[in-house]
């Protein structure tokens, strides 16, 4: 175990340096087990001691997991032993726990997690899944142990039955038309939970006063950046003032409107063929608020998860951002950070 808390720390590290969600890094940012409360606190422990905390307990000896009237952001469970071990979350009887999202992780072959007890947990206002289950070795599995079950929806207060569907090395939970859960409840078949308002965020996107170095030049883009609860940011793009800049290059891509799918569309390896004239200007500056954008995007005809904000200018008109690593994950272009700036690389 020491090992992999070094390997973590270093993880970490580098994730800081180069401006990435830590949370998103296998195991999470700091401990095996991460509890983040809703004013940013980050609690947590590793599975080889025990702790506690409001509404949290570890038992290292037993391997379990029990939550008891939590209330925070996100709760992350990462197990690892190298002995195909078998691990408990437990929801206290009669508890009901709250959170935007449960994350889950298995680092090595043959770890299993039973999700156990008489207690609810409710997963309500993560945008893309209530429940991240990542499948690192072979042979790993979670189970709902009876009376508990699973439902929910892509929308707040749906009670759908939930199924795992393997993707690639996550285990994503989807009703049975194929649609991510966004709203989770795991309670006892049939039980009612109380509703739960969706937290109020911070929404302030902040102006981002240096330029970006794209294949080594200066651009001044139109960029905000959106800060979590430690003051670390990411940063966010106009898509068509990316596709203005690097057309010409290995990168390039066009951006278009299908009505029929009421989507965004994206083409790589394409020529930026259709500005509209809002290129590398809007009618703002400064921090400005925003909200989130559900909008659709199609990369190449694929529904494509990429993250988007909405700033309004003083007439209404909106503005959408997306995030910048999102994009190049999905575009095939590099973005890192050389100490000082945000860097742009196309092959």
């Amino acid at each position: 175990m020491k090992q992999r808390k070094t390997f973590l720390s270093l993880l970490l590290a580098l994730a800081l340096c180069l401006s990435l969600s830590v949370p998103a890094l296998a195991g999470g940012s700091l401990y095996d087990i991460e509890i983040l409360y809703r004013d940013g606190t980050l609690v947590g422990c590793y599975v080889d001691e025990s702790a506690s905390g409001d509404g949290w307990s570890y038992d290292s000896a037993t391997q379990t997991l029990t939550l008891n009237g939590l209330d925070c952001k996100n709760v992350y469970f990462s197990v690892y032993s190298g002995n195909s071990d078998n691990w408990t979350l437990c929801l206290a009887d009669g508890s009901v726990n709250k959170a935007e999202q449960l994350g889950l992780s298995t680092l090595s072959n043959g770890e299993h997690i039973t999700i156990t007890g008489t207690g609810s947990l409710i997963l309500q206002g993560n945008k893309r899944s209530a429940v991240d289950f990542h499948l690192s070795g072979s042979d790993s599995s979670l189970t709902f142990q009876s009376p508990l079950t699973i439902t929910g929806g892509p929308n707040d207060g749906d009670r759908l039955p939930l199924t795992g569907v393997k993707d690639g090395d996550y285990l994503v939970y989807q009703t049975a038309d194929g649609e991510k859960a966004r709203y989770a409840v795991i309670a006892p078949d049939g039980a009612s939970v109380p509703e739960t308002p969706e937290q109020p965020a911070v929404n302030t996107a902040y102006a981002t006063p240096r330029p970006i170095l794209v294949n080594g030049q200066a651009v001044d883009f139109d960029a905000y950046m959106l800060k979590d609860a430690n003051g670390n940011g990411t940063n966010y793009l106009k898509l068509r003032d990316v596709a203005h800049v690097l057309n010409g290059t290995a990168a390039q891509f066009n951006v278009g409107w299908d009505g029929a799918a009421g989507a965004i569309t994206i083409t790589t390896n394409a020529a930026y063929t259709t500005p509209n004239g809002s290129e590398m200007s809007t009618p703002f500056s400064g921090d400005q608020s925003y909200t989130e954008n559900q909008a659709s995007v199609l990369v190449n005809g694929v529904k494509t998860d990429l993250h988007a904000i909405t700033i309004t200018d003083a007439s209404g008109a909106g503005y959408t951002y997306f995030k910048l690593r999102d994009l190049g994950e999905a575009l095939g272009f590099a973005v890192d950070w050389d100490g000082t700036s945000v860097v742009i690389n196309t092959p």
